[in-house]
């Protein structure tokens, strides 16, 4: 047997066994592409005035705190429509909830299975199994790279032209097999994009020694002992507003909450100087003093840094607009089509060969008989 006969039976059986993630993946990475506008749509009551009166974030934080006092707050973000978003962790699962910060009603609220963006999210990065599932779909993104490594050297025509070829009028199968072999050697570099990207932000805590130790600098590791309950904590406003004041102005992006008794507050404020799309200013304090105790600024960091935080606009499409973004639904489309299609050619492969068996089995028989 050939190598390429090999390539083509490898790449047959790794696309038959992972299938089923393939498919899941190509069906919520197509979605997450245009999760914000989706999500406009899906919850219209996050659709609130974005005035410029607004309630302290720290009166905001205890009224969502206050409402889910059994619940770990971990961050605030913003919303699509202006709301701001509350992420809890309870009993070790997400919890999430918007809030109006113009008055502090609490406008949606509940668990993943309320917020269809971020179930697919889940269901897209972790399977909804947590570090597991993140494991498996890391694995599962090197067979990915496998396959769209090997179609186009499977595929690879002596004639360019006619690798693009569709058949048509001479069956289901030849055009089925056609269009999987135009469209997988098409959208091949997506795939591969996508695949490569996605693998390595799954496994970036291994791939960042390579980098060297000047080449990357890790962000900082904060470790504040807990006080007492009830102790004193500085307002996460004054917390923000020493941020902008020391780093520059800019609006604030997010604010997370680290440690067991929230002990580290991180201000995100937006980086207006970079090109990647959301890049942030980081900025960790203790929230019992206010003192700075780390901060994690793109603009002074190594190249291994910015390699590391393109993978995800680079993964979404995000780093050359809609453009980018179209592309991406693209391969999710892609990758659906190919797994589809995969199972299709392998079942009619598996009836074309019974009844090949079938007639030599009556053929014989009747050799027989003569």
């Amino acid at each position: 047997m050939n190598s390429r006969k090999t390539l083509l039976r490898l790449h047959r059986w790794v696309g038959l066994a992972l299938g089923a993630l393939l498919l899941i993946q190509g069906l919520t990475g197509a979605t997450l592409v245009f999760r914000d506008e989706l999500e406009a749509l899906i919850h219209p009551e996050l659709n609130v005035a974005s005035g410029e009166q607004r309630l302290p974030l720290q009166r905001l934080v205890e009224t969502a705190r206050g409402a889910r006092p059994e619940a770990v707050l971990q961050r605030v973000e913003a919303a699509e429509g202006g709301a701001l978003l509350f992420r809890f962790v309870e009993d070790e699962t997400p919890y999430l909830m918007a809030l109006d910060p113009a008055d502090g009603r609490i406008l949606r609220q509940g668990p993943l299975a309320a917020w269809p963006g971020e179930w697919i999210f889940h269901l897209h990065h972790y399977l909804l199994s947590g570090d597991v599932g993140e494991w498996i779909v890391g694995i599962e993104g090197f067979a990915l790279l496998f396959l769209a490594i090997t179609g186009p050297i499977v595929w690879w025509p002596k004639r360019l032209a006619s690798g693009f070829r569709i058949v048509r009028g001479a069956g289901a199968d030849r055009l089925m097999r056609s269009l999987h072999r135009a469209a997988g050697a098409a959208l091949a570099i997506l795939v591969l994009t996508s695949a490569a990207t996605g693998t390595m932000m799954i496994f970036k805590e291994q791939i960042r020694p390579l980098f060297g130790a000047s080449g990357y600098v890790p962000k900082p590791s904060v470790k504040i002992e807990a006080q007492p309950a009830g102790s004193p904590r500085i307002p996460v406003d004054r917390l923000i507003a020493q941020a902008q004041r020391d780093y520059g102005p800019t609006p604030l992006v997010e604010t997370r909450f680290q440690g067991k008794d929230a002990q580290v507050v991180v201000v995100y404020l937006r980086d207006e100087n970079s090109l990647r799309e959301n890049a942030s200013k980081q900025i960790y304090f203790n929230a019992y003093d206010g003192t700075e105790v780390g901060h994690y600024v793109p603009a002074a960091l190594p190249w291994g840094n910015s390699f590391i935080d393109w993978l995800f606009p680079i993964h979404t499409g995000r780093a050359v607009g809609l453009v980018g973004r179209i592309l991406i639904l693209l391969g999710g489309i892609g990758l659906v089509f190919f797994t589809v299609s995969g199972v299709w050619l392998w079942l009619s492969s598996r009836r074309q060969q019974r009844e090949r068996q079938l007639k030599r089995a009556a053929r014989l028989a009747v050799e027989g008989r003569g």
